[in-house]
C-alpha cells in the first residue's frame, strides 16, 4: 500500500476515533443513566424491576398481606356507630406509606347499611387498630361489620428505633358517661408527636365491647402524658380489662 494511502486511511480513522469519542461523552452526560431503583428494569441485582436487592421497595411476593383478626361496630350515640378493625402486620420490618382501607355495615338481615373508606400507613410487625367514627346508619342496627384493604403504596424496608410507649390502663369508671384515663410513657431518647391511640374496652369472656380513640400531639424523650378516653352511652356490660392500643408514624419526622 502506498505511503500517501495509509495516511489517507490513518487521518480517515483518527477522524472517526474523534468522533466517536465526542459522541460518547454527549451520549454518557446527556442521555446515558445508570441503573436506578426507578427506571422500571431489572438491572442491578434486583429480584424484580425497581424492588428487592439494593431497593428499599420490597417485590410483592415477598410480602405477607396483613391479617384482620376482627372487625365490629359500637354505638357511639343516636344513629352513629364506631368501627373498629384490629390488623396484624406480620412483616418483621416492612411497611407502607399509605394503605386503603373499607369498612362495609349490614344489618341483621346481612343487608348493607352503609360504608366508609379511609387510609392509613402500617409500622412494622405491629398489632394495631383502625377506628372510624361516627358512621351515620340512619334508623338501622348494624349487625355484621366486614373490613378490607383495598390498596397499598408500595411495601419498603423501615429500619431504625421503633418507638416505645408504655401503657398504664385502669378498668373504665363506669356510670351514664363512662370514661377511663390512659398515661402513656415515651421510653425513647426522642420526643414522638401525632400519637394515634386506641382503646377497646373487653367483657368478662374478653369479647370487644366498646372502643374510643384519641390523639396526642407529641410527648417528650423519657416524659409521660395522659389521655382520657369517654363514651357517650352507659356499658350494658361489665368491663373486665382495656387494651390500649397507641400508633405513631414511621414516616413523619421525629421530636427532637
Amino acid at each position: 500500500m502506498l505511503w500517501s494511502t495509509k495516511r489517507r486511511l490513518f487521518f480517515i480513522f483518527g477522524i472517526l476515533a474523534v468522533f466517536s469519542l465526542i459522541g460518547g461523552i454527549v451520549y454518557l452526560t446527556k442521555y446515558y443513566q445508570p441503573p436506578s431503583c426507578t427506571d422500571k428494569t431489572q438491572n442491578q441485582g434486583e429480584e424484580g424491576p425497581d424492588c428487592g436487592g439494593p431497593c428499599s421497595v420490597v417485590c410483592k411476593a415477598q410480602v405477607t398481606k396483613p391479617i384482620v383478626s376482627w372487625s365490629r361496630s359500637f354505638e357511639s350515640g343516636k344513629s352513629a356507630y364506631n368501627a373498629v378493625a384490629y390488623i396484624e402486620n406480620p412483616n418483621s420490618n416492612l411497611g407502607v406509606r399509605e394503605a386503603t382501607y373499607r369498612f362495609k355495615l349490614y344489618d341483621q338481615n346481612d343487608v348493607f347499611i352503609t360504608e366508609r373508606v379511609g387510609k392509613t400507613y402500617i409500622r412494622p410487625n405491629e398489632q394495631f387498630a383502625i377506628f372510624e367514627p361516627r358512621i351515620d346508619v340512619g334508623e338501622r342496627i348494624p349487625k355484621k361489620t366486614f373490613f378490607e384493604f383495598l390498596s397499598f403504596s408500595d411495601w419498603i424496608k423501615i429500619e431504625g428505633q421503633k418507638p416505645d410507649i408504655s401503657v398504664k390502663a385502669p378498668i373504665p369508671e363506669t356510670g351514664p358517661t363512662p370514661r377511663v384515663t390512659v398515661s402513656l410513657t415515651n421510653r425513647n431518647n426522642i420526643g414522638v408527636q401525632n400519637i394515634n391511640v386506641v382503646a377497646i374496652v373487653y367483657d368478662n369472656e374478653d369479647n370487644a365491647m366498646a372502643a374510643s380513640a384519641s390523639v396526642v400531639d407529641s410527648i417528650s424523650a423519657y416524659s409521660a402524658s395522659e389521655v382520657v378516653f369517654t363514651w357517650p352511652i352507659a356499658f350494658v356490660f361489665s368491663p373486665a380489662r382495656v387494651e390500649v392500643l397507641p400508633r405513631v408514624d414511621p414516616f413523619e419526622i421525629p421530636v427532637r
